[in-house]
């Protein structure tokens, strides 16, 4: 026998409306409460419809909002394509995605498409741009208000997100600082490149990679610390300044941000082959680097899967209620150097 909603408020004492809420992942339920109904639902063995809700959301998608850093950024490219497989999978129970291409460098225009995309009645929202005490209010008032949001590659720490889902960050960091160890003398002056410490993903790989030399008993000196915002000019420009103004400097670490920048400015001084580099991810210009090796080694982090199961992930929750078993969901990272292509 079917088991129904109905059944299940009764049994609760709560009203339908409540435990509609409860078991589908929305917010404004009491956690006693919530427990209370999950409890019960669990006794009576009860399974959602969801050939009635694939029919629903057929007619009615369900709409997520896609928050990322501008589109020039080519390593989200194969984020895309990973929300994209994901979409294209289940286009016949209903989805709609819109992607938003907001400001890297202030969190104003990411906090107000939060806010639109709620008021506009979003069923969920993916996100990965700052960490920033506005985008976490708005991503808790989101929360409040029953839309839930997860963040992939770059996580809002202390927020009420459902999930983070990508790259153990801090450990990427401390894996740079020991391969960086193991290519240079002991107290090698090191610079390391970042976009933008007011990203989580950014600002864990550079305390990662500090972390990491401490643990090596400060094998390394590292002398600056350089934010490139993810722009080639800005990026190639610091790093001619610094090269210029250190001629023993041994190593950078490109903790994010444009690595064909750093391949340019080492070129330009001549620099290229004697400054080691450890880099993050698979890009075209960092493949080259690697087989001109320019780069050492680059340590690869599967962003098209961070795309895909953040997606899975959210739709599974508003679909079926289906809340996820941990706060944070890491890909696999794998370690490249020249030999591997």
């Amino acid at each position: 026998m079917t088991v129904t909603i109905r059944e299940i408020a009764e049994r609760a004492g709560v009203s339908r409306g409540t435990v509609d809420r409860v078991l589908n992942g929305r917010e404004r339920v009491k956690p006693e409460v919530r427990e209370k109904v999950l409890a019960i639902a669990k006794q009576l063995n009860y399974v959602p419809n969801l050939a009635a809700k694939a029919l629903a959301f057929s007619k009615n998608p369900v709409r997520f909002g896609i928050i990322m850093p501008p589109e020039e950024i080519r390593f989200y490219d194969e984020i895309r394509s990973g929300i994209d497989e994901a979409a294209e999978e289940l286009k016949d129970l209903g989805i709609r995605l819109d992607y938003y291409y907001v400001d890297n460098t202030s969190p104003e225009e990411a906090a107000q498409t939060i806010r639109q995309l709620v008021q506009s009645g979003a069923n969920g929202i993916l996100f990965s741009v700052m960490d920033d005490q506005l985008i976490r209010t708005h991503i808790d008032q989101a929360a409040d208000l029953g839309v839930p949001v997860v963040t992939f590659n770059s996580d809002v720490e202390n927020s009420r997100r459902v999930c983070f889902v990508g790259q153990d960050l801090q450990k990427s960091g401390r894996v740079a600082a020991g391969l960086m160890c193991s290519v240079t003398k002991p107290q090698a002056k090191v610079a390391i490149v970042t976009g933008n410490l007011r990203f989580h993903a950014h600002r864990m790989r550079v305390e990662g990679f500090r972390q990491g030399v401490l643990e090596r008993g400060g094998q390394l000196d590292i002398i600056q610390t350089v934010e490139g915002f993810d722009r080639y000019t800005d990026t190639y420009n610091q790093l001619i300044q610094l090269l210029e103004e250190h001629t023993d400097l041994t190593g950078i670490y490109m903790a994010t941000g444009s690595v064909k920048a750093c391949i340019d400015a080492l070129r330009q001084s001549g620099r290229e082959g004697t400054v080691r580099v450890v880099c993050n991810d698979l890009l075209p210009e960092i493949q080259q680097g690697l087989q001109e090796r320019i780069i050492d080694f680059t340590i690869v982090q599967n962003p098209k899967q961070q795309g895909y199961r953040a997606l899975r992930i959210l739709y599974d929750l508003i679909f079926t209620g289906k809340h996820p078993e941990a706060k944070h969901y890491y890909t696999e990272m794998n370690i490249c150097i020249p030999e591997s292509l």
